[in-house]
């Protein structure tokens, strides 16, 4: 009775040592996937200030001649925005891809990633027209930069980390299997020998 007490301590002191790391994780998952999407509502809110930007350009300066479009033909500043392919006047709409209970923290970095470059691309050729036009070129007011870069080193630690945890777990379960199997071949064999004594 004392040995299986032993066992199933031993058994249980794994159990602990393989779950524990895997719900330090979880947290970091959680972490990590609040930190990119608040990163895309400040993304939201820089789309939302270019808008307001352009709006009160386009009262100033839209009757402005200036080249717009592949064929660089000369428009007013008011059309050229309006026949922007991706109109620079609305709000930029990304579906994200990683659902909310999935565990997909490079699907957050992705959709995150996707929604600050079209934000970016949008604000060049914004600020393209504007400087043709003349008019003040839009400026950030927030910078979501060093925010990205911590996110993005965010997660390639946790990636690799994780990596060499499902590592260490897959060589500790082998060596635990290899221990039980071992264990029940010697008590085969005691109980065999105890009982031709």
């Amino acid at each position: 009775m004392r040995r299986v007490l032993i066992i199933l301590s031993l058994i249980l002191a794994g159990s602990v040592f393989i779950a524990w790391p895997t719900m330090a994780f979880d947290h970091e998952d959680d972490k990590i996937k609040q930190s990119a999407r608040d990163i895309r509502v400040q993304v939201a809110d820089l789309d939302q200030q270019l808008r307001e930007h352009l709006r009160k350009a386009l009262e100033e300066f839209g009757e402005r001649s200036v080249e717009c479009g592949e064929d660089q033909s000369r428009k007013s500043l008011s059309e050229c925005v309006e026949v922007d392919a991706s109109d620079l006047t609305q709000t930029t709409i990304t579906v994200a891809t990683s659902g909310p209970d999935e565990e997909d923290f490079l699907g957050d970095l992705s959709d995150t990633e996707e929604r600050f470059a079209l934000f970016t691309d949008k604000m060049n050729r914004a600020n393209d027209l504007l400087a043709r036009a003349g008019a003040k070129l839009y400026m950030k007011s927030l910078d979501v930069a060093p925010e990205m870069d911590q996110l993005r080193r965010d997660v390639i630690v946790h990636v690799e980390r994780k990596r060499a945890n499902d590592l260490r777990t897959k060589q500790a379960l082998l060596i635990a299997t290899i221990v039980l199997v071992l264990m029940a071949i010697f008590s085969l064999i005691f109980m065999v020998i105890q009982r031709f004594r």
